[in-house]
């Protein structure tokens, strides 16, 4: 087990004897710190941050470095708070705003939801929050290299009912959990290898990005709909935009569509909070 799992173990035990405000604030602690310590992801997200905005001034890029760093360590102390989410207002932590009838309109269609984020705000109490409110919620995660830590973070996401498909194979089970008239929610702002990716814009550079949403879409015809959980100090809001459609006869132009519309939805969230989104990514690794 490594030293992360053990740390993470650690957290899960105390968090139940917290609030929220105090797994923020240690969260928030722990990004700093893992922001000094961490020299590798702290160099990408530099390196990133001054590709994506070549106008700002050193300091700008320190500090939103940072932030990006304290959101991920939030994050991660907010996961491992959120199985006290089963007996606690989930209202006071995730605050839906005007853009939930999207989706209640959506899901009362019964032909399957697909919610489309990134690793932006808070994605994990995002997921665990509609999970509380019944919604039947399958989401698809890549799992972690230690499989101890992944064990944990599985069942924390499974808590309030939600399903966790593997990415490898998932496809499948997927497409016929949205044949069931379930919500399918994916992060589609990482990285995606060759042959799978297709190359959108992304901050003025082409950023290979997963198929798999159009292709769910186009597949099954349930909407797609991007979903973010937007970091205030004390709580998130929880912001679903309207269905993204397209216009294209041909798949293969739908796909492309689909995929620089879902795209463009994340980078005007990250645009508008740019500390909220994980600059430690390698996100154009892949270069067209």
């Amino acid at each position: 087990m490594t030293l992360v799992a053990r740390l993470a173990e650690t957290v899960a035990a105390r968090a139940p004897h917290w609030d929220l405000a105090t797994a923020t604030a240690r969260g928030k602690r722990l990004g700093r710190l893992a922001y000094r310590l961490d020299r590798r992801h702290r160099e990408t997200a530099l390196r990133n941050l001054r590709q994506a905005y070549p106008d700002r001034h050193q300091a700008w890029y320190e500090l939103t470095a940072r932030a990006s760093f304290e959101q991920v360590g939030r994050t991660a102390t907010e996961l491992l708070w959120s199985p006290r989410l089963i007996d606690h207002p989930v209202e006071q932590v995730i605050r839906p705003d005007d853009g939930m009838i999207h989706f209640e309109k959506a899901l009362d269609a019964g032909n399957g939801v697909i919610l489309v984020g990134a690793h932006y705000g808070n994605w994990e109490l995002a997921g665990v929050a509609l999970a509380k409110r019944g919604v039947p919620l399958v989401s698809i995660a890549r799992p972690l290299d230690d499989s101890r830590l992944d064990q944990l973070v599985t069942r924390i996401r499974s808590c309030t009912g939600a399903r966790v498909l593997p990415k490898r194979n998932a496809f499948r089970p997927a497409l016929h959990a949205l044949r069931a008239g379930s919500v399918l929610a994916i992060l589609a702002d990482q990285n995606t290898l060759p042959p799978e990716a297709v190359f959108v814009p992304y901050f003025d550079r082409l950023a290979a990005t997963t198929p798999a949403i159009a292709q769910f879409h186009l597949r099954s015809g349930a909407p797609i709909l991007p979903m973010f959980a937007v970091p205030h100090d004390d709580h998130y809001r929880l912001a679903i935009d309207p269905p993204i459609e397209t216009s294209a006869s041909d798949h293969d132009d739908a796909v492309l569509e689909i995929t620089a519309a879902v795209t463009a939805r994340i980078e005007h969230y990250v645009r508008a909070s740019p500390g909220a989104w994980l600059w430690m990514h390698d996100r154009w690794r892949q270069r067209p």
